[in-house]
């Protein structure tokens, strides 16, 4: 694994590239998008690890922080979805510099997903296969989740504790920022008119219930030339809190279906 910055002025961002291995010059290359806020922590080492295992199945990745989150330049109350659609598109051209390879899979978790699909739908040169897995179908229906229910596990919800208000509008959700703008952004964020641009190659994966997933469901069945439907793995959920050790779960039966579905 090699950290490193990429990006362009103050816009700098922090990734982790890890190489294929025992591969040539041909083999692809990945971009994996984060979740949000307390889920990006949850969800870490089961992203690491698919990175690994990635690797391991001969396949460059790179995972980044967004701009104002982790360790990349900037602070979460300057952010939006907007920038970080375009972070996604300067990691996809990042790996294609250091890897040398010409076709990239974006393959997000969670709002990472959504971000991940409106970058493809946008035909960056390059992204030819997505992966959504548990994608954030409706931005609303994620900020009610955010703001209503501030803490799940994989045991179910916990009601939320007294939240501060930003200056300027907005909250505190779990110690992440939510400004008013990304409030607004979220609510005007929906997955399903977008699946229609996305590439031919797509896997959309669940790993518990998903809210929306019948629209999300007749929308991918009827794309046009590349048909596919929500494949459902049951497991504890990599973004959510698991009581017992106060992470996520790691669901290997649904990164090792990622890893196959690269293949």
């Amino acid at each position: 694994m090699t950290p490193m910055f990429f990006g362009y002025g103050t816009r700098r961002l922090f990734g982790v590239y890890t190489p294929a291995r025992g591969t040539g010059a041909q083999a692809r290359a990945v971009v994996l998008c984060h979740p949000w806020g307390q889920e990006y922590l949850r969800a870490h080492r089961s992203m690491k690890q698919l990175a690994t295992m990635l690797s391991q199945a001969g396949c460059h990745v790179l995972r980044f922080d967004y701009f104002g989150t982790g360790d990349s330049s900037g602070v979460m109350v300057d952010a939006d979805l907007g920038g970080w659609v375009d972070d996604v598109e300067a990691a996809v051209q990042e790996i294609q510099d250091t890897s040398g390879a010409s076709r990239v899979t974006v393959i997000g978790l969670r709002l990472g997903a959504t971000l991940g699909a409106i970058a493809a739908a946008r035909q960056i040169d390059g992204i030819d296969a997505v992966v959504l897995w548990d994608p954030v179908v409706s931005g609303s229906s994620y900020l009610r989740e955010l703001l209503n229910t501030d803490s799940w596990t994989a045991a179910g919800p916990v009601p939320p504790p007294p939240r501060a208000s930003l200056p300027g509008g907005g909250h505190e959700v779990l110690g992440f920022a939510l400004t008013a703008g990304m409030e607004r952004e979220l609510r005007c964020l929906e997955l399903v008119p977008l699946v229609c641009e996305l590439p031919s190659r797509l896997l959309a994966l669940a790993t518990g219930p998903l809210p929306e997933a019948g629209a999300l469901r007749r929308a991918l069945q009827a794309r046009p030339g590349g048909a596919c439907d929500i494949e459902e793995i049951p497991a504890l959920p990599a973004w959510l809190e698991d009581r017992n050790t106060g992470a996520g779960a790691m669901p290997l039966a649904a990164m090792q279906r990622i890893v196959q579905w690269m293949q």
